[in-house]
């Protein structure tokens, strides 16, 4: 876990799309992605819930959010 990674997770938990997430922090949408796919793969949890309708932050990752937010 990096703490670019926790700067990942919150601005997309604050805009609410990875891709305007993305250009908000001056990188590509794949890039970001992949950062967050492998910080969930590390924690072991679901930080969002992806739907056809856009993506949610899940129970466990308000816990997560949390925590981020203290670290940043």
């Amino acid at each position: 876990m990096t703490l670019q990674q926790l700067r990942y997770v919150v601005t997309i938990a604050e805009i609410g799309t990875i891709s305007k997430a993305a250009e908000e922090l001056f990188v590509s949408q794949p890039s970001l992605t992949k950062a967050l796919k492998e910080l969930e793969k590390e924690m072991q949890i679901p930080i969002f819930d992806r739907t056809n309708k856009g993506i949610h932050v899940s129970r466990e990752g308000e816990i997560f959010l949390g925590y981020a937010r203290q670290v940043l």
